[in-house]
């Protein structure tokens, strides 16, 4: 049982370290926020969320009071993070199957006793010694 266990912790590393996520940049603008997709031709693609990008793909004045990167503003800030990589897939799916899987127990428990009651006193039984003349 424990070489199936490291056999499907070793498929799910695997699976993890070949992960291609989504990377995100989220543009803070005071209280309004934005999130926009980051291109994926850099090596380091969160080195592109910086308050210019923000400020060059940011619509409808959300960011009106700053005027560009060199202007110091408390009030932007920037956040890069990933999504939908193949890890997280993994973790899903991994916790819908124990989930599924300790549902069914449940369900199938109470049946599973009364089986194994009805069996044991079947077996439980012990003939009458014959008595020959």
């Amino acid at each position: 049982m424990l070489h199936y266990l490291l056999l499907l912790l070793t498929f799910f590393i695997s699976q993890s370290q070949a992960a291609n996520p989504i990377l995100f940049c989220k543009c803070f603008c005071g209280s309004n926020s934005t999130i926009f997709e980051l291109p994926m031709v850099d090596p380091k693609p969160c080195a592109n969320c910086t308050k210019q990008f923000c400020l060059d793909n940011v619509e409808d004045g959300m960011c009106d009071g700053i005027a560009d990167e060199t202007c110091p503003s408390n009030d932007f800030r920037t956040n890069c993070f990933a999504r939908d990589s193949v890890k997280d897939e993994s973790i899903v799916f991994l916790f819908l199957i124990l989930t599924v899987g300790l549902l069914i127990s449940a369900a199938v428990k109470p049946h599973f006793q009364r089986w194994r009651e009805e069996r044991r006193i079947r077996n439980d039984y012990t003939p009458v010694a014959s008595q020959e003349r």
